[in-house]
């Protein structure tokens, strides 16, 4: 997932102009942000938030929902006019709808006249797509990343396995190492590991599956809808076959994988417990931290 920061330019430019004023003429104002749960989002707004509040005297309160509800509560939110909420971090990809109600704040010209933005170091795709709706930006990337596979390079390299490159030799290491004990603690453990919750994040899991499929002539084609007609997708060879492969990644799995978030399966992970696993960037900080340290690859689309 990207999420991104909205309205943020506001508070951007306060910084601008030097702690000392700034502190003087933002004592007492408060931004509220809401946001998804978890240490990856909702934490470090925390951190940045103690840290503004000590540059420039706004208090910043972060409010958590569970990913389920976000889009709702925002939507209600600000199309009601209660506007309780100053700023939200969600999914780019719910952003088109909250423009076209007219609830997002055109941050365009804040972001070129602010010296203090390096928009450059935002990713192109981030940068052009992501945060633009219309050719306007009304998003601020605050983390942008791409899923990828994460193998335990120590069992693959015991076993004489190769990392995998496409789904069929996904499934031949997740079938060679499922029911083995991959930690050391005696306990038979996970070929792969998925999250696969409902109303939760797994959406993101099958679509990561099904873009090579769907995708044959690149990321303008989309993967839903034909953008020219509105022509729904999803009834067609492609997508049967993406989600094929969702339910025999299952086979090498938890026997509650239904029940997995995100957190579930990231717990797995760090515990040596999975030989194979799809997540973001955030597993690379996590899994540094422990004593097994098994290695990542970028998945290879399968041909």
């Amino acid at each position: 997932m990207s999420p991104l920061l909205l309205g943020a330019m506001a508070m951007a430019g306060v910084a601008a102009s030097g702690p000392a004023a700034a502190q003087k003429m933002y004592d007492g104002v408060t931004v509220r942000i809401m946001t998804r749960p978890g240490p990856v989002i909702a934490q470090r707004l925390v951190e940045r938030g103690k840290e503004f509040t000590e540059m420039t005297g706004a208090k910043i309160e972060v409010a958590e929902v569970p990913f389920a509800e976000l889009f709702q509560k925002l939507l209600t939110d600000w199309a009601t006019g209660t506007n309780s909420i100053d700023v939200g971090v969600f999914a780019s990809s719910w952003a088109p709808e909250y423009v076209d109600a007219g609830l997002l704040q055109d941050l365009t010209d804040y972001v070129a006249k602010d010296t203090k933005i390096e928009i450059n170091d935002i990713a192109p795709f981030f940068r052009e797509y992501n945060q633009k709706v219309g050719g306007k930006t009304y998003l601020i990337t605050v983390d942008g990343d791409f899923q990828m596979v994460y193998y335990r390079k120590d069992i693959l390299d015991q076993m004489g396995l190769k990392p995998p490159r496409t789904w069929d030799e996904y499934h031949a290491v997740a079938a060679a190492t499922d029911g083995k004990d991959l930690n050391g603690d005696g306990t038979p453990d996970f070929g792969s590991c998925m999250f696969k919750k409902r109303n939760a994040q797994s959406y993101f899991a099958i679509m990561s599956i099904a873009a090579a499929y769907v995708q044959t002539q690149g990321t303008a084609e989309g993967m839903f809808f034909d953008p020219a007609t509105m022509k729904p997708l999803v009834n067609n060879e492609a997508w049967a076959e993406a989600f094929k492969i969702y339910k025999k990644n299952g086979e090498y799995g938890p026997p509650d994988e239904l029940n997995h978030d995100i957190g579930d399966t990231r717990a797995l992970v760090t515990t040596g417990r999975c030989a194979l696993a799809i997540d973001w960037g955030d597993m690379a900080p996590c899994l540094s931290t422990q004593a097994a340290r098994p290695s990542r690859t970028r998945w290879a689309p399968p041909s």
